[in-house]
């Protein structure tokens, strides 16, 4: 993920490809002025201040410092005390603080809501959301649970490759999620041979927590097998992501055994 920004941003060179922004290049200066990248690490200088900060990213980007004093006073951040002494997630808020006062129309976030607590995201949130119908933010996370009611729009991305993307309503759309109790043990293979889209397999004494993506599965199931017990269980949207990233990775198994299999029965 923060590969595909750094390149979107013309941090890293790209090695192929082209990537335009707003019919531009993303290597020319047009292309530059729509864009403002905050990455995972951004630089300062451990003696200067909040306000000093801003005033360096000011000199390099176009930069509304009324929105960014109006943040600032919203996260009570102290403007004069040096950086140094502020702690991890103080440091996040000041830096998301400079992004969203960018007038860029572009605004590329990595891991934006790492270490900072619920009430500080909701007032990051607030500003992404109120600004939303003129800009386009476009963030990177590991926790759904952040992004929650704030992305129109996902990407699933893994090992470098899009494995999924879709409206935000559409994320684990297709999982569903059972506890099932057999009369006789049965096994993972057992339900993949009856023709189950088995995603995810897990037994915790005698009950089956079982995830699947096909659209017949539950009827199957109940139709080859006769559990006992058979629930629909709601999935949590952690559980969603970790079950898109597991799908994805089964994918990739899977293209990798018929690549091989390819191989070995080509002369």
């Amino acid at each position: 993920k923060s590969t595909l920004l750094r390149c979107i941003a013309d941090v890293y060179q790209k090695d192929d490809g082209k990537i335009y922004i707003e019919g531009f290049d993303n290597s020319t200066n047009e292309a530059r002025s729509e864009v403002f990248f905050l990455s995972d690490a951004p630089y300062y200088s451990g003696n200067s201040n909040a306000k000093e900060t801003m005033q360096f990213y000011s000199s390099l980007f176009d930069l509304d410092e009324t929105i960014f004093e109006s943040l600032i006073s919203k996260l009570s951040l102290p403007l004069d005390r040096k950086i140094s002494t502020f702690s991890k997630g103080m440091r996040r808020q000041l830096f998301l603080c400079i992004a969203l006062s960018m007038k860029a129309n572009i605004i590329l976030l990595d891991e934006a809501f790492d270490g900072l607590d619920p009430l500080v995201q909701d007032v990051i949130k607030e500003e992404i959301i109120k600004n939303s119908e003129n800009k386009t933010y476009l963030i990177s996370s590991h926790n759904l649970l952040s992004l929650e009611r704030l992305c129109d729009n996902f990407i699933v991305l893994s090992k470098g490759r899009c494995t999924r993307e879709g409206a935000q309503e559409d994320l684990g759309k297709n999982f569903k999620k059972f506890q099932i109790l057999f009369t006789e043990e049965v096994s993972e293979e057992q339900l993949i041979k009856a023709g189950v889209e088995v995603v995810s397999y897990k037994k915790i004494g005698s009950i089956i927590s079982l995830v699947v993506a096909g659209i017949n599965d539950a009827e199957i199931i109940k139709e080859k097998f006769s559990p006992t017990l058979f629930e629909n269980v709601v999935l949590d949207n952690d559980e969603v992501i970790k079950l898109e990233m597991l799908m994805a990775k089964k994918g990739e198994n899977k293209m990798a055994y018929h690549i091989s299999v390819f191989l070995e029965n080509t002369p």
